[in-house]
């Protein structure tokens, strides 16, 4: 009986990959910006000059950029605490806690309630997707489960 309700469900895509690789333009645009400050008398409004700068040249913080500045004899970390820039956006969220085994039984139960009923009230040996998505609807709510996120966390 699950097999014809998990058979409906689908993981999520994987975000994608967000690094960005430096073009030539912008590589030349590092290099020339830096090259107007002193790595050691960098001042806030020097590290929040150069952040403009490269926000306007759409160049996006990640490892390209930190290599870049590195190469140039800066560090990407203290340019952001020099410009008070949080790093926290550009941070993954913490993985979910576990679950635990009680909480997954109980959704497994809830869930095996929800579709024999489905299947009495039918009179019919399968579920149809309208049904396998009304059961998953019931499920996210009487679990307070977020849209677009798994029933059941399998990550340790």
């Amino acid at each position: 009986m699950i097999s014809s309700v998990s058979s409906g469900m689908s993981m999520p895509p994987p975000p994608p990959n967000t690094e960005q690789n430096l073009t030539t333009d912008q590589q030349t645009l590092i290099s020339e910006t830096l090259s107007e400050y002193d790595v050691d008398n960098l001042s806030e409004a020097d590290a929040q000059s150069i952040i403009d700068t490269f926000a306007e040249a759409d160049i996006q913080p990640g490892a390209a950029l930190e290599t870049a500045l590195s190469d140039a004899g800066f560090d990407a970390k203290s340019i952001g605490e020099l410009a008070n820039v949080s790093t926290e956006g550009n941070r993954p969220p913490p993985p979910p806690p576990k679950q635990s085994d009680d909480e997954i039984s109980s959704m497994a139960d809830y869930l095996t309630e929800l579709m024999e009923e489905k299947l009495t009230e039918t009179n019919s040996t399968s579920l149809s997707d309208t049904d396998k998505a009304s059961i998953l609807e019931q499920v996210f709510e009487q679990f307070d489960i977020t849209e677009g996120k798994s029933i059941i966390n399998t990550s340790v």
